[in-house]
């Protein structure tokens, strides 16, 4: 083969080789792009937490960034697991009257026990979820876009519900201790519908401490839960 031929069919490699190498960079700037437009308009631009699902559409679109997305995505799929359980189960299956408070303090119990491991299972989450998102490879336009999303998706409703469940544990702690104080002194207590009549002054004065304590608690708890409302469902 001529010297020339030779050279310019090397040349002509080359340049396919950049064009292919062209073509790869123009498709990864735009899925980057598109990710960088997903989490503003489909995020960070909404109140609240979003997690959309991701259509066909935008999977295509997304490339590689699905990964990332999915990190998000990964934390609020397994804290719903865990608003669901016992955080739940305490808010809708509390007693409704002193009776029903006695006959079940062993159970408000348990609730307590198992709000402090719900709590422990979300701080886990958060760290786990916070040491896959170190691992990301982001170019520099897209970790503060990326950040902010993370923030609204995955850090600010994780810290409101840590911050909520130690009020809800002492709230029922709080609750159990009433039960259990009316138990031990039921010759010295009656109840009458939703009132308590105690037999002498000590007792009295103890019940009204511990529903006092009980009521402080309810205050503390429902200024938790309507931040942790505002977070997740946005103002």
């Amino acid at each position: 083969m001529p010297v020339f031929i030779r050279h310019a069919t090397a040349v002509a490699a080359l340049i396919l080789i950049a064009a292919v190498l062209a073509g790869c960079g123009d498709n990864k700037t735009d899925k980057r792009t598109a990710f960088i437009r997903f989490l503003q308009t489909r995020i960070i631009d909404k109140d609240g937490v979003h997690v959309p699902s991701l259509t066909d559409e935008e999977k295509s679109s997304l490339g590689p960034y699905i990964d990332h997305y999915m990190v998000i995505g990964n934390f609020n799929r397994e804290m719903d697991k865990i608003l669901t359980g016992p955080y739940k189960i305490a808010q809708s299956n509390a007693p409704r009257s002193m009776q029903e408070l006695i006959a079940r303090r062993a159970e408000v119990k348990s609730m307590a026990d198992a709000m402090a491991s719900a709590g422990n299972d979300a701080r886990k989450l958060l760290a786990d979820t916070d040491a896959k998102r170190a691992t990301l490879k982001q170019p520099n336009d897209l970790k503060p876009v990326y950040a902010k999303a993370y923030e609204r998706d995955v850090t600010a409703p994780a810290q409101a519900f840590l911050t909520t469940i130690p009020v809800a544990v002492e709230q029922l702690t709080a609750t159990f201790q009433v039960a259990d104080y009316l138990e031990s002194h039921r010759a010295t207590v009656r109840l009458n519908g939703s009132s308590i009549q105690a037999a002498d002054d000590t007792t009295r004065a103890n019940i009204n401490k511990l529903l006092g304590a009980v009521s402080a608690q309810n205050e503390r708890l429902k200024d938790a839960r309507d931040h942790l409302r505002i977070v997740m469902e946005g103002r």
